[in-house]
């Protein structure tokens, strides 16, 4: 295998999506972390106090939501509106675009800083809108269709890389110079770690679904939290399954199989079983430590398994893994603040009947 600085350009990202040589995301997770993006460079910009920060910020954000908005409009929204048969959902967050679009055109024309400021607000509250409908509405929606997700993925991603290219002004490299020299990654040392480390995996999500088994069983005054830790519970069943078949895979026996789990997974972990006034609090920080901690390993299993060869179609099993892991890491980091004020809530009710 070749590691080729290329491979990370966007028309090379979208070349390697379609032809199937790259594991695709999952359309909605992939959707979901543009919008923390931009979102983020949203705060960034209310922030900034220097003017060139700020304008390069605002050709971030329009070049990022344009593209964003064109794979969604060419290949998800379509899918959506097939698999649901829900025309008015779709056609409702179309109409949203088209707002945002209006709003972008005017930002990317010549302004004072005052309208600058005043229309990226405009735009930023346009966007936080579409994307807590597109969320909790239209997201969930296509979750439960019979849509391989991963597929869409594929061609959603592609699209959003070729339309950022393009945005940017930029042309496909034709066998231009090449400013770092290419690095031979040999393909064996590569499949060692990718054994090794299906293996930590195997440990980090049981040492993760023991966690979770002590978290669930004490959650009756946070509903929420206790579906989604049941959700994740029940797929962390599925994860070591999926680990197990690609150990098989590789010749890996699953009765040899050893969990012993790491250092650092078994310290996060650890939190959970220590029962205590604010347990729920920090089960909270364990949790989504845990989660990007997964994420993490997964993240790396899928570079060693294309570096060693494993074929895409069965490094998808670990990037249905990865978008679980970033779900429930995404919602725990939505949810750190609400887990604390019902916890206050809870503990200043219990002083009160204690008077």
């Amino acid at each position: 295998m070749i590691a080729d600085r290329g491979v990370s350009e966007p028309i090379a990202l979208g070349a390697a999506l379609v032809a199937g040589k790259k594991v695709p995301p999952d359309a909605t997770q992939l959707l979901m972390m543009d919008h923390r993006t931009v979102l983020g460079w949203f705060r960034w910009y209310e922030q900034a106090e220097d003017p060139t920060v700020r304008t390069v910020l605002v050709v971030r954000i329009c070049a990022a939501l344009r593209a964003h908005m064109a794979a969604e409009e060419r290949w998800l929204y379509p899918a959506a509106r097939d698999a649901t048969g829900d025309n008015d959902l779709v056609e409702h967050s179309v109409s949203e675009h088209e707002a945002a679009k209006d709003l972008i055109r005017e930002l990317e024309s010549e302004l004072d800083a005052a309208e600058q400021s005043r229309l990226v607000q405009q735009l930023c509250k346009e966007i936080e809108s579409h994307v807590a409908e597109e969320e909790s509405q239209l997201f969930p929606r296509l979750r439960t269709t019979d849509v391989d997700l991963y597929e869409l993925g594929r061609f959603v991603a592609a699209e959003r890389a070729a339309n950022l290219y393009e945005l940017q002004g930029r042309t496909p490299p034709t066998g231009q110079k090449e400013e770092l020299p290419r690095m031979k990654i040999d393909e064996s040392e590569a499949r060692e770690l990718y054994v090794v480390g299906l293996k930590n995996a195997h440990a980090t999500v049981r040492n993760g679904r023991t966690m979770l088994d002590a978290q669930v069983k004490r959650l009756e005054q946070y509903p929420e939290l206790k579906n989604q830790l049941a959700k994740s519970r029940s797929g962390c069943d599925q994860h070591l399954e999926r680990l197990e078949t690609l150990l098989d895979d590789v010749g890996e026996s699953r009765s040899a199989l050893k969990d012993a789990a790491m250092a650092a997974s078994a310290t996060i972990g650890s939190v959970a079983s220590k029962a205590a006034d604010d347990e729920i609090v920090k089960n909270g920080f364990a949790t989504l430590a845990h989660a990007k901690f997964a994420g993490a390993a997964y993240e790396t299993l899928i570079l060693f398994g294309a570096a060693a060869g494993i074929a895409p179609q069965r490094l998808q099993l670990l990037q249905k893994s990865l978008s679980e892991e970033r779900e429930l890491a995404t919602f725990m980091e939505q949810n750190l603040r609400p887990i604390g004020v019902r916890f206050l809530q809870l503990r200043s009710k219990e002083q009160q009947a204690s008077h």
